[in-house]
């Protein structure tokens, strides 16, 4: 760590906090039961519309990284996350943007409250 790192660099507390979160990716896959998942995946190509619709079939919450579709062909990832909204609104579920890459879609019964609280 340099000097100027010593004086302008970060609080104990927000690399502590880093350290924390970052600890908060470690982890093994699931081995316990569950009624429902919180499953992150891909958006690559149309097929995983299919993947998609099936994990919210089965209950479970998708969050969907739309980068990888997004980097090469804006207008498929259009497309794509229409079709999934049109499938959940219709089917009761619900569908937000949480960051500029990732998509929030859950399943029937699950609404997501898209007004940010004071």
């Amino acid at each position: 760590m340099g000097l100027l790192d010593a004086i302008f660099g970060r609080k104990r507390e927000e690399i502590e906090l880093d350290e924390f979160l970052a600890s908060l990716e470690e982890g093994e896959e699931i081995l316990e039961e569950a009624k429902m998942y919180v499953k992150p995946m891909q958006l690559l190509s149309q097929k995983d519309y299919d993947v998609v619709i099936s994990e919210l079939e089965k209950g479970n919450i998708v969050l969907l990284n739309i980068r990888p579709m997004a980097s090469r062909n804006m207008m498929m990832v259009k497309e794509v996350v229409g079709k999934i909204k049109d499938y959940v609104l219709e089917h009761g579920g619900d569908i937000a943007r949480i960051t500029e890459y990732y998509v929030l879609v859950t399943p029937p019964g699950v609404k997501i409250v898209k007004r940010r609280s004071r």
